[in-house]
């Protein structure tokens, strides 16, 4: 196993429907840190992540559509620790008049991954992750709010300690995960 440092470069075009062809102030060129384990691009973790801190009850106010929020409201994650080590998850959701529960555990993926932030999530019947990296980086935090990214910068998840952290805050977390690799040109943005 192998690791190597790389330079994730997003490009976004400006939206110039007047400008035929490409000139300097037409490219936005962003360049974020990853890692390369010769299968899958890992964003990496938050230098200064610490689990404890981490614990406890996050909403999701934004990300990537995924079916396994379809349709779903009041989306939270609460993240507890194992006598073993291992986080506890427990992710819930509001369908319709009914609340869905799913209970999983998140561990420490390979320090070739990064030392904190990094987890491979596992949850009971459902096929295990593809590749030996994790699978779930909590790529940047602050007191609350955290932009958490899968493997290949596929899946975004935006979360708040406050349910409703305002369409500013949203915006503000929004672009700060644009600027670190996430594509919101397919589906991603405010959860309902």
């Amino acid at each position: 196993m192998f690791s190597l440092p790389l330079l994730v470069a997003t490009f976004l075009p400006a939206l110039a429907s007047s400008a035929k062809h490409c000139t300097s102030t037409d490219l936005n060129v962003t360049v974020t840190e990853a890692l390369w384990d010769g299968q899958c691009t890992y964003p990496k973790a938050d230098k200064n992540f610490e689990l404890d801190n981490y614990l406890g009850r996050w909403y999701q106010v934004a990300g990537t559509r995924a079916p396994f929020t379809a349709g779903c409201s009041c989306i939270y994650a609460e993240y507890g620790l194992n006598d073993n080590g291992s986080v506890s998850v427990s992710n819930g959701c509001q369908l319709g008049n009914r609340s869905i529960t799913i209970e999983g555990t998140a561990s420490a993926a390979d320090e070739i991954y990064g030392s904190d932030g990094v987890f491979r999530v596992q949850f009971p019947g459902q096929p295990g992750p593809e590749f030996p990296g994790p699978n779930y980086i909590v790529q940047q935090r602050s007191e609350n709010s955290a932009i958490v990214q899968a493997s290949n910068f596929s899946t975004l998840f935006l979360l708040s300690r406050d349910q409703n952290p305002g369409e500013e805050s949203i915006t503000t977390w929004l672009d700060r995960a644009e600027k670190l690799g996430s594509d919101l040109g397919d589906g991603a943005g405010k959860d309902d």
